[in-house]
């Protein structure tokens, strides 16, 4: 390629891989129409005289040109910049044919007039750089018409056209006065519609500031920003009455207000965890519980009053604050996730109001999957967040619930599809994360109350069933009648598993809990489910249907006359059988009742049996059930502590003898420091309330270690014992065989 040639390209190359703007290709489009049908006119009126005085050169150019430019305007439509390059190239050679082909030097001249237009024509088209050259280059003529040089190969006695003067003169005038000026007037169109696009997004800059203004004031935190001086900039009235400063004029040095020398609070790196980050404003004691970075010059600093921190109630409000965050909050996206959905869920179902759930599916989860990190997955979601604050209606109504998949709260105030599309259309945008243009594009399923469920569970069901089981090209799909014919398949299980505890098919199997020296203290009865159908049926499917289908309270009946039939014809027996409770059987009235008749039967002192209760069991207030439990001496525990719905204030307020951990909040222990500091918290509340502490799903021997290292003296897992039948459990073992690896 030569060097002119890699010229004219080079400005393309260079642009990136965009559509042409359209004002650009409309100017394109006009110049070669109007030029077309000014050389199909000359060539018209040129042809006969021409051949009268058979001038072939006439013909083939006036012919060449029409051929040409004709082409230009069908190639404009895939190549706009080839195009554009070409048309300069066509103008040029035009003026060129005029010098080389007219004997008169005075009218030849025109055609050097004629390339003059090139620069204004690439400026439009091109870019700067091209329209540069073409000035340069237009030198040349200019100084063939300063010289008065004559090029023409015709010699000077030949004949002309008659009208060649005129076909000349129109050329110029035409391009002038028609192509030039409707290409002008198409890009002072664009750059309006550009001002006028400007205009409403520094209006929508405006109304967002506002946004942020209003929600910095009323924010839950306080917050101040700083400066590089450590004067207050702003801050919330949290914040002012937490400092006292009400009255006072802002910005305000922190020196003002505090007798403590606050310089280590620096901008120059993170606070250190050695240095206190704490200074003392009249009686109180303020923490930075938190900095964020939002300019070279301001900083945002989080204030908590922590005067208080030393006591009892504010180490258990402390520890809640954490245990919550955990609880409601998705760390991978911060995002809240799906417990936090299910409480709004049964918040709105409690109200009675009619309300939608959105279930927003990523279509491109593969890429997300095997192409970009965790930090890149938070830049994602932070785009979305974005979105969200962008309408103040959808604030504290989005989720993250995994897999891809976002949860829509929405309260139907207008048609549930104009809302859906809405959602689709925010959610469908380009992003760039990391070296990807990662395209987020979603699927919406939706599920209605109260046409599509009654319950939480029930109606994020429907909402996913919705989004899984649409057509591949169907973006909204609403949950209807046809998915139920997967529910048809749990209306049968529910079925075989109420004729199974008829029938008595539910087995009893004991897995043993132990201390640090690894003496059984201990076992939780387990129900297992073998049906001549379906085989052994897992719990994790059995106990959610028996719960959804109102059977739990029998599939606890059952355990529990299967653990006293158990204890009544074993006397070995000489510690505690934990039996499961479920928040449906605290909730039913005659539960206590049914309990006590059970017992009484077999001769069961109720200090033999222990019971454990989900945490849900105390989102509501059954203090009283507890009260009775305990004053007929069944022992109380905890199960599964930290995935449920309740504070730690709560649950440590009612009569329990008991609390076990979650693995999901033990499994972290070595690499969480927060984590490490919510198990010491809660080991040291539990000590003072002389609640033991017993933490389950312990599977290998470093998961022992840990714990034991952390003060735990009660265990739970695999390591020490899996589940067994009644017939394989040795009851007269004192120490039961644990797999060391």
């Amino acid at each position: 390629m030569s060097t002119l040639s890699r010229f004219f390209l080079l400005e393309e190359e260079q642009k990136p891989k965009v559509n042409v703007p359209t004002w650009r290709l409309s100017a394109l489009r006009i110049i070669l129409a109007t030029g077309l049908v000014l050389c199909l006119g000359i060539f018209l009126n040129s042809l006969p005289a021409a051949i009268d005085y058979e001038l072939n050169y006439v013909i083939a150019l006036t012919t060449g040109f029409t051929l040409a430019v004709g082409a230009l305007l069908l190639l404009s439509n895939r190549s706009f910049y080839l195009t554009a390059h070409l048309l300069l190239v066509c103008i040029i050679t035009a003026g060129v044919m005029i010098k080389l082909f007219i004997p008169s030097i005075e009218l030849a001249h025109l055609g050097s007039i004629f390339v003059y237009i090139t620069p204004i024509i690439a400026l439009i088209l091109v870019g700067k750089k091209t329209a540069v050259f073409y000035a340069l280059l237009n030198i040349i003529p200019f100084i063939l018409i300063l010289k008065n040089v004559d090029i023409s190969v015709v010699p000077k006695e030949s004949r002309m056209l008659v009208d060649a003067v005129l076909h000349i003169q129109l050329l110029l005038f035409f391009f002038l006065n028609c192509c030039i000026p409707l290409a002008v007037w198409r890009t002072s169109l664009a750059a309006n519609r550009l001002n006028q696009h400007m205009h409403e997004n520094n209006t929508l800059l405006k109304s967002q500031k506002q946004i942020y203004q209003r929600f910095f004031q009323k924010s839950f935190n306080a917050i101040i920003l700083v400066d590089n001086a450590l004067n207050i900039v702003e801050a919330n009235d949290k914040a002012k009455r937490l400092l006292n400063i009400q009255t006072q004029p802002l910005p305000l040095l922190l020196s003002r207000i505090t007798p403590d020398n606050i310089d280590y609070l620096t901008y120059d790196s993170e606070l250190v965890d050695a240095i206190p980050k704490t200074f003392t404003v009249d009686e109180k004691c303020i923490e930075v519980a938190a900095q964020e970075q939002h300019s070279s010059d301001i900083k945002a600093w989080y204030l908590q009053d922590v005067s208080d921190q030393q006591q009892l109630q504010q180490d258990l409000l402390t520890l809640d604050v954490a245990h919550q965050q955990a609880k409601y909050f998705d760390k991978a996206t911060n995002l809240p996730n799906k417990t936090w959905l299910l409480e709004q869920l049964q918040a709105h179902i409690d109200r009675g109001e009619p309300f939608a759930l959105l279930i927003a599916d990523n279509l491109n989860k593969h890429v997300l999957d095997y192409m970009i990190d965790g930090e890149q997955h938070r830049t994602l979601y932070a785009r979305i967040n974005q979105i969200v604050e962008q309408d103040a209606e959808l604030l504290d109504q989005i989720a993250y619930i995994g897999a891809g998949r976002i949860a829509i709260l929405v309260e139907v105030k207008a048609p549930l599809k104009d809302i859906a599309r809405r959602w689709h259309k925010q959610l469908d945008f380009w992003l760039k994360l990391g070296q990807h243009q990662f395209h987020s594009k979603y699927a919406i399923g939706i599920a209605t109350y109260p046409e599509h469920g009654y319950i939480a569970e029930r109606l994020l069901k429907n909402a996913l069933q919705a989004c899984e089981l649409r057509a591949p090209n169907q973006m909204i799909t609403v949950f209807d009648q046809m998915t139920r014919r997967q529910t048809l398949a749990r209306h049968e299980m529910a079925l075989l598993l109420e004729k199974s505890i008829e029938q008595g098919e539910l087995k009893l199997y004991l897995q043993s809990k132990h201390n640090a020296n690894k003496d059984i203290i201990g076992f939780e009865a387990l129900a297992r489910w073998h049906n001549n159908l379906l085989g052994w049926v897992p719990p994790s499917q059995f106990i959610p249907i028996a719960e959804e289908f109102g059977l739990i309270n029998q599939v606890t009946k059952t355990m529990l006359k299967k653990v006293c039939e158990l204890l009544t014809n074993t006397p070995d027996i000489t510690v505690p059988i934990a039996i499961n409770i479920s928040s449906r059987d605290i909730e039913d009235p005659h539960f206590i009742t049914a309990i006590k008749e059970i017992t009484t039967y077999y001769s069961v002192s109720p200090q033999s049996i222990e019971l454990e209760l989900t945490e849900y069991s105390f989102a509501e207030d059954h203090n009283h059930i507890m009260e009775q439990l305990n004053k007929l001496g069944f022992i109380l525990s905890v199960d599964d502590f930290g995935t449920g719905y309740s504070n730690i204030a709560r649950v440590l307020e009612c009569p329990i003898q008991r609390l076990k951990l979650d693995r999901s909040l033990i499994s972290d222990i070595t690499d969480l420091k927060k984590q490490r500091s919510l198990l010491l918290g809660l080991k040291t509340i539990c000590e003072n309330m002389q609640i033991a502490l017993l933490a389950e799903g312990v599977e290998t021997q470093e998961d022992f270690k840990r714990l034991d290292a952390l003060g735990i003296t009660e265990y739970q897992g695999y390591w020490f014992s899996k589940p067994q039948s009644v017939e394989e459990v040795n009851f007269n073992r004192k120490k039961q065989d644990a797999v060391i690896n």
